[in-house]
């Protein structure tokens, strides 16, 4: 994460770099991002860059925890709207972003940051992928209706909803699947989880 002098800049400097930032993260896949070209378009030395950031992966990291912030928000409040429904909040939540609408290199940025949490091959944030919303969320979920056994079931199982939840809408922005064909293949998804695939004890 940013150092605390990158804190204490001036907003309008402090957005510069965040947008230069942007613009590169968007332009390329992490791994292949360039600091000159960030401190070149955001009007600062590279020394600066460091003393604001220890490493690249820091700059990427935060750029992923402000999108994570801005999904852990909506999401809690998707959930208490739909009084923890589980599946019925993550339908929303899918709604939610992929109707939202944002410029061409915003949409580059949200698939470059879906790759990353999908694979976290770039090891830019701590926790595993989907842990922020799952923490802001798991304590509202409403298991009355679930079978489920302890936190560990599910947390597992919002891990799953996360991981096709953002296949989907990655599938999406990458023009991978018309967003008609991505949205009914997740709420298919959501329904084999819902009612579970196993035979056994059925019917009995």
């Amino acid at each position: 994460m940013p150092t605390e002098s990158f804190y204490k800049l001036e907003s309008t400097k402090r957005k510069k770099i965040v947008d230069a930032m942007k613009k590169e993260f968007s332009r390329v896949p992490f791994h292949e991002a360039s600091v000159n070209r960030i401190v070149e378009e955001a009007g600062i030395s590279k020394g600066s860059f460091w003393v604001y950031f220890k490493s690249k992966e820091e700059a990427i990291e935060y750029l992923i925890q402000i999108h994570l912030e801005k999904e852990r928000k909506k999401s809690k409040e998707i959930f208490l709207k739909n009084k923890g429904d589980l599946f019925q909040s993550y339908i929303e939540i899918y709604d939610y972003f992929a109707k939202c609408k944002i410029t061409k290199m915003e949409k580059a940025l949200r698939a470059n940051i879906f790759k990353n949490l999908l694979i976290n091959e770039e090891k830019c944030v701590p926790q595993e992928p989907g842990d922020n919303l799952i923490n802001a969320t798991k304590n509202i979920v409403d298991i009355r209706n679930l079978d489920i056994i302890d936190d560990d079931d599910l947390i597992n199982i919002m891990k799953i909803l996360n991981y096709i939840m953002h296949v989907n809408l990655l599938d999406t922005i990458t023009k991978k699947a018309t967003p008609e064909h991505a949205r009914a293949r997740f709420i298919r998804e959501i329904e084999i989880l819902r009612r579970g695939i196993s035979n056994e004890n059925k019917g009995e």
